[in-house]
């Protein structure tokens, strides 16, 4: 049966178990056993959900009315459930695919031809090459969008984490992290710092040694400050 997107099928089934409503005993009811795929999955190869239909419970007998009926009613109810399963299969699919080609072209070319087919042909962004694992292809990425890319990881990764404002963050997670080199990579640790200096949110930035940032405490979720502000102004409950 196909339905609001989706392909289910339905095979008969003689032993699903349902508490009796009269009793409270567990019994066995006949029914149906239900598969829930994507329409365009004709082979039914990717199932993302399933269920039972039990004749006196979900549906009134094993007609199949009955049965198209209780098939139209689960997924009615769970249908943003499983909508964002749907999402997530094939976002999965998707991903598995570009995963297949991108190791074709991997294996066929390579340098700035294999860079050139990723950025140009493919549509990717330095950032989703290097999530792929072709760290090789970094020294080709365009060191001004790069930095900024890495700047705004120290940033964003930094105001996340300090209770305090300061940070330091060692040049070799980012290095393991970006594939680059430094503090030997002299210019582009230069384009990093200045992106960096010119945020409103770096108050100051030292790069002698390591990242050793300071944030503008406002800008900082879980500083320390803030939740003791939020603790003197909860509310007070007395007994």
């Amino acid at each position: 049966m196909r339905y609001r997107g989706f392909e289910i099928t339905s095979t008969p089934d003689y032993a699903i178990t349902r508490q009796s409503g009269e009793t409270g005993v567990n019994e066995t009811c006949k029914g149906y056993y239900c598969q829930i795929y994507d329409a365009n999955d004709t082979c039914y190869v990717n199932m993302f959900d399933e269920f039972c239909l039990a004749e006196g419970h979900e549906i009134s007998d094993s007609s199949y009315s009955a049965l198209l009926a209780g098939i139209a009613k689960y997924v009615d109810g769970c249908y943003d459930t499983l909508m964002s399963a749907k999402w997530d299969m094939q976002s999965s699919r998707t991903y598995e695919l570009l995963g297949r080609a991108m190791c074709w072209a991997g294996e066929n070319e390579s340098g700035s031809e294999l860079y050139n087919t990723f950025s140009e042909f493919f549509g990717m962004t330095d950032e989703e090459i290097r999530d792929m694992g072709f760290t090789s292809l970094v020294p080709y990425f365009d060191r001004d969008r790069y930095a900024e890319t890495i700047a705004n990881y120290l940033i964003d990764e930094g105001t996340r984490d300090t209770v305090s404002g300061n940070l330091h963050i060692p040049f070799s997670e980012i290095n393991e992290r970006f594939a680059i080199s430094l503090p030997s990579d002299v210019e582009l640790l230069e384009k990093i710092n200045d992106n960096l200096m010119n945020s409103e949110i770096v108050s100051d930035l030292n790069t002698d040694e390591n990242f050793d940032l300071m944030f503008f405490t406002v800008f900082c979720p879980n500083h320390e400050e803030r939740f003791a502000e939020e603790s003197e102004d909860a509310p007070s409950f007395t007994m």
